[in-house]
């Protein structure tokens, strides 16, 4: 009976193979939505300014083609204000929510979640889109090639910030910890693993094949290259050990997902958003 009793836990449990599978799907939802917001903030306000100067493109909802490649008739002042104030605003909101994050209690987990990809996501717009702009001109990576023509000197400054970012991941990861639904997930260095596996590791590389879909054909591998650098916390997590002194836990007494009509919603959504993506727009 006993024996029985452990394994009923086990498997209705916050640890459980079910819970793990609804959190890790959850997270890549949120980190989908998180990353087709900050695109199409992106694209929607560098396109709006090359459209006001003129520049020849086409564009949707998450990408812009370039009609044209010419420098002739820019300056420097135009290329960052095109290309450089977008990343800008958008790690100023990132900002804002991290501090949103700090002095806010969220009665619920899968808020804080939602809120903490995306303030991930945009506080690391310029770093992340310094290390993709190193060979791909596009985005952050035009004023980054323009200013910073010798190719080694942008590996140089690609390498140092990703380093940086390396670093201090720490900061991350304790914030994606602390999205916690359950204490068994901060008792041990294991269960912190497990937790922040499928809390980001997992769901970032779901979620960037699910994004490469929104990107193709490649007009650009800009944001690719993007997305692919925002997964920099996985390169020391195993080595890592958090505390978690004032880990406020919001437990969650039901199902992460109380119908799988729901998880269909989210798959809807998505699939919406690659069929409004197609189309161009113009404004």
């Amino acid at each position: 009976m006993e024996q029985k009793g452990l394994t009923s836990t086990c498997d209705e449990g916050p640890l459980s193979r079910r819970t793990l599978i609804e959190l890790r799907l959850y997270s890549t939802f949120m980190f989908v939505f998180a990353a087709l917001l900050l695109q199409f903030l992106l694209t929607f306000h560098t396109a709006f300014l090359l459209k006001a100067c003129s520049y020849p493109i086409r564009n949707g909802l998450f990408t812009i083609n370039y009609l044209s490649e010419s420098r002739a008739n820019w300056t420097i002042d135009q290329v960052f204000l095109v290309f450089g104030s977008g990343p800008l605003i958008v790690t100023a909101i990132g900002w804002f929510l991290l501090f949103v994050l700090r002095t806010i209690r969220f009665s619920k987990w899968k808020t804080r979640l939602a809120f903490t990809w995306m303030a991930f996501l945009m506080v690391n717009a310029i770093p992340c889109g310094l290390v993709a702009g190193l060979f791909f001109f596009d985005g952050i990576g035009i004023p980054f090639q323009w200013t910073v023509e010798s190719v080694m000197a942008r590996v140089v400054i690609a390498i140092a910030v990703l380093l940086i970012l390396v670093v201090f991941n720490r900061y991350w990861l304790l914030l994606f910890l602390k999205t916690s639904f359950s204490a068994a997930f901060l008792h041990t260095r294991g269960n912190q693993k497990i937790f922040l596996t499928n809390i980001y590791i997992r769901p970032w590389i779901y979620g960037l094949i699910i994004l490469m879909l929104f990107n193709w054909p490649f007009y650009s591998f800009f944001w690719p290259a993007f997305l692919m650098s925002v997964g920099y916390c996985a390169i020391p997590f195993s080595n890592h050990k958090l505390k978690y002194p004032n880990i406020r836990v919001m437990k969650s007494g039901n199902k992460i997902f109380a119908s799988r009509i729901h998880i269909l919603f989210f798959i809807m959504a998505i699939a919406l958003a690659w069929i409004a993506g197609n189309y161009s727009i113009n404004f």
